[in-house]
């Protein structure tokens, strides 16, 4: 089987106690997503067979024209969430950038920031693809697709990479990794941050 991980498209900053870590898209975030969308519209060779999503509204507007024109309903995985669930705000990656924000600085050298419980979520994480990998184990050569975040994409391939960093990679907004898993449960990581689809909206 294969994984096909995208990460969410550019998000609005979220800067109030109502709206949390939880932003919607931003315009430009809704073009990446319908980039996506007609990507997967045009897939040949490469059965989709699931969309998965986390629970949080960015990757779910994300995955939603990709899935419609699937003609599949994604399914929710909690755990999929990224790391800053639950937090008061949300400042994209593209405002932060050259922040001395000590979170910030901490994210940029390879390493999740000191609120999170790096163990949890790494378990977290693992237990979320583990899980999508059983569902699918004698899928042959179909591939699900799986909308979340940076920081969980990230954190996957590092374990399945044996890297010393749980954020090595910097992923671009609506970007696409694949990783293959056979039947006996052998994963290569195949590619990291595809953009091919939507060169033209990042």
């Amino acid at each position: 089987m294969q994984l096909l991980l995208v990460r969410h498209g550019e998000p609005l900053a979220v800067t109030d106690q109502a709206g949390g870590a939880d932003p919607e898209l931003s315009p430009q975030g809704h073009t990446q997503a319908a980039a996506l969308g007609a990507w997967a519209a045009g897939l040949t060779g490469e059965k989709v067979v699931e969309v998965v999503v986390s629970g949080m509204r960015r990757a779910q507007e994300t995955a939603a024209p990709a899935a419609a024109a699937l003609g599949l309903e994604p399914v929710v995985d909690p755990d999929l969430a990224e790391f800053d669930v639950g937090r008061p705000s949300y400042r994209p990656v593209h405002e932060r950038l050259g922040s001395e924000d000590p979170d910030w600085q901490r994210i940029t050298a390879g390493y999740l920031p000191e609120f999170v419980d790096a163990e949890a979520f790494t378990a977290r994480v693992r237990g979320a693809f583990g899980r999508i990998v059983e569902r699918h184990r004698d899928a042959g050569r179909e591939s699900v697709l799986v909308v979340c975040h940076a920081g969980v994409i990230n954190t996957y391939l590092a374990l399945q990479l044996g890297l010393d960093k749980p954020l090595y990679f910097p992923l671009d907004h609506a970007g696409l990794s694949r990783v293959l898993v056979s039947r006996g449960g052998r994963v290569r990581v195949r590619s990291v941050n595809e953009t091919g689809h939507v060169t033209e909206v990042l």
